[in-house]
């Protein structure tokens, strides 16, 4: 049976601004901006963007970045039969550079977890007790990614606390196939937008024309705001893509209009005078 074994260690100290006090009257909306070359647009003012929901016109929007805000990171890593043969080893060594410098400050914390049939996950970590933590990866059994995804998003993560601002991000690295779970993808993408996560999917292929799994990655995350990448390609520089868009996110806060409707869809755009490419999440569940 073939083990990767990994360890992780955070190294940074450094600090970071505090987080805006958030209340329950208003939302956030992770939103990525890039330019034409996908280079993430610094400097973003609520003029720039035009917010709708159910096609009515949010006329005030405030503005909070997403490096202000605590990290709630999740790492899910596919370690079922399928992977076998599979870039996976280079792509965790990439990982934990990426945890290395995403986990920064005393407020932030990650989780993992592992699937094939069945789902491991550990408890949430705070940069100090990461330190020394070792991940020992049996790659073995079938394939449950939308149940686990869902797990993560429903049980680990939770329902989005509007009241405490955070940063939430979830991480999945797999080839896309699901062969075993007891629910759809659907009801899957459902859990994390009820969570209010930005789902980045890094695939374990790492050539060829993109696979059903790629397509469905993809997929997932351009749902929640996220990108997809192929990982097994070059995944140090898959990752710090990841990390650089992190970094560059924004939140957009603002009183959703009174909706007979807890699911609100949403619609993000560039002001007439600009021209962005935006990723968002395409609705929220708004209790």
């Amino acid at each position: 049976m073939k083990c990767i074994n990994v360890a992780f260690a955070v190294l940074l100290s450094c600090s970071l601004p505090l987080a805006q006090t958030g209340t329950a009257s208003k939302v956030l909306i992770p939103i990525i901006v890039t330019d034409s070359h996908q280079r993430p647009v610094g400097g973003l003012t609520s003029s720039s963007l035009v917010i709708r929901e159910h096609k009515t016109l949010i006329a005030e929007v405030g503005l909070l970045r997403g490096v202000d805000l605590p990290l709630e990171l999740g790492v899910v890593i596919d370690t079922s039969n399928s992977e076998r043969g599979s870039g996976l080893g280079d792509i965790l060594s990439a990982a934990k550079d990426f945890i290395n410098r995403a986990i920064g400050r005393p407020e932030d914390r990650i989780f993992f977890l592992t699937f094939g049939t069945t789902s491991e996950t550990t408890p949430w970590l705070t940069k100090e007790q990461i330190a020394g933590l070792s991940l020992n990866l049996k790659i073995s059994g079938q394939t449950a990614l939308y149940d686990s995804v869902a797990l993560a998003c429903s049980e680990r993560m939770g329902p989005r606390d509007w009241k405490k601002p955070t940063r939430r991000v979830l991480v999945v690295i797999s080839d896309g196939e699901d062969t075993l779970s007891h629910i759809t993808r659907l009801q899957a993408t459902s859990d994390t937008l009820k969570s209010g996560v930005v789902l980045f999917t890094v695939s374990t292929r790492d050539s060829g024309s993109p696979s059903r799994g790629d397509r469905i990655m993809e997929n997932w995350a351009e749902r929640t705001g996220g990108k997809f990448f192929l990982g097994g390609y070059d995944a140090q520089k898959s990752f710090g893509k990841i990390l650089e868009l992190m970094n560059a996110m924004y939140y957009a806060s603002y009183a959703p209009p009174s909706s007979t409707h807890n699911v609100h869809e949403i619609d993000v755009r560039s002001a007439p005078h600009e021209n962005f490419d935006i990723s968002y999440p395409r609705e929220y569940v708004w209790p």
